[in-house]
């Protein structure tokens, strides 16, 4: 079984990797480079030192992760990955209850994410944890309209 905790400094090379492998597949259906997948190590790292960062560890292996922000009363989660091995076994329903049960408790009412709107196996696990689209953030120029969601605390 993993568990979900914060991410620690030594784990940002394998954060880096479940996101590439998380969103490899995903990246066929746009024709700009996702932000995941061209972030670098130096921002994980930066993250990381904020406190941003939680990941879902089965072992010693980090097998999925996301970012949480907190300002205010909303928190944005964002770069939601779970390696596709262990994408059907609610790794990331534990990242996201663990995501707002902290920003919960520092005080936010509600939770806001986008996703691609090509990108339908995330469109529906996030209407599946009760998140409701909110708008449409059209993008003419590269064609990567994002859907944006939010979900009351």
């Amino acid at each position: 079984m993993w568990t979900v905790e914060p991410a620690r400094p030594e784990q940002a090379d394998e954060i880096l990797a479940v996101q590439h492998e998380a969103f490899r597949e995903n990246q066929k259906r746009y024709r700009i480079p996702l932000p995941e997948l061209q972030e670098g190590r130096a921002e994980v790292e930066a993250a990381i030192a904020e406190g941003k960062v939680l990941v879902a560890r089965q072992g010693d292996e980090v097998i999925g992760a996301l970012r949480l922000t907190v300002d205010g009363s909303t928190a944005t989660v964002s770069h939601v990955s779970v390696l596709p091995a262990y994408a059907h076994l609610a790794v990331g329903r534990s990242l996201m209850t663990a995501a707002e049960k902290a920003a919960k408790a520092k005080g936010a009412r509600e939770v806001v994410l986008e996703t691609g709107l090509r990108d339908a196996p995330a469109i529906e696990f996030y209407l599946k944890l009760g998140y409701r689209p909110v708008t449409l953030v059209p993008d003419d120029e590269n064609e990567y309209d994002q859907v944006r969601f939010r979900k009351a605390m």
